[in-house]
């Protein structure tokens, strides 16, 4: 009667442990399997998107086109540009506003820390102080207040463009307008709110130093594609 008592004892233990293994085994499918649809959505994403600016929201184009037909001084403002051209910059602005913040929480669904997952794009002065910052809740306006402020038009066409890029790759990004020292970088984070008051430029490791070759090569690559399709 007892060895009857542990045998059932026992399998009854047995069939605990496989119940457990058979969950744990279902519950990582279901990891594998979301971050794998994740995955997929990014790309696509991505995908879409870095096609899309390279054939409509190119800043190579657009600020050729600001500095020869659109500005009315040099003064790099939203505010100096002829009507047509502020409204193809509104409709570049609008582009990026729409898309980067959307690119950037997509790939928190496949990083390792989920909860960065916002973005924030920084302007910064010789010192590397935060002197204006912008998130998705300050939308085209923001961007055309600091152009105006700041006189850095062509520099944020340029940034946004730039951007996608870097963000897929992982790799810091900042832009320099050497006419007056100011730097245009960005930050993913948990709260847009709240960064740093000084940002200065970090040492890449091998992996970042890595993406940024890989990084440099596919903008060589679109230059160059793109200067074929001009002539």
């Amino acid at each position: 009667m007892l060895t009857l008592i542990s045998i059932n004892n026992v399998n009854w233990v047995n069939i605990g442990i496989i119940a457990a293994v058979v969950l744990v085994v279902i519950i990582l499918l279901v990891v594998v399997a979301n971050k794998g649809r994740s995955q997929a959505r990014y790309r696509a994403f991505y995908k879409k998107m870095d096609k899309v600016i390279t054939k409509s929201y190119n800043a190579n184009l657009l600020n050729e086109a600001i500095i020869n037909q659109y500005a009315t001084d040099r003064t790099n403002t939203f505010k100096a540009m002829r009507g047509k051209g502020k409204g193809k910059v509104k409709k570049y602005f609008d582009y990026y506003v729409k898309n980067l913040p959307e690119l950037v929480l997509l790939k928190s669904f496949i990083s390792a820390d989920k909860n960065k997952n916002q973005l924030v794009i920084v302007l910064l002065n010789e010192y590397d102080k935060v002197i204006y910052r912008w998130d998705k809740s300050r939308k085209v306006n923001g961007l055309i207040k600091a152009c105006n402020k700041y006189q850095m038009l062509t520099s944020y066409v340029a940034f946004l463009f730039e951007l996608p890029l870097h963000i897929n790759e992982d790799v810091p990004y900042r832009f320099t307008n050497h006419d007056n020292d100011f730097t245009i970088t960005y930050e993913v984070v948990k709260n847009a709110r709240r960064i740093k008051s000084k940002i200065k430029e970090k040492k890449l490791s091998k992996k970042e130093l890595k993406a940024l070759a890989k990084v440099e090569a596919i903008k060589a690559k679109k230059d160059l594609k793109l200067a074929k399709h001009k002539r």
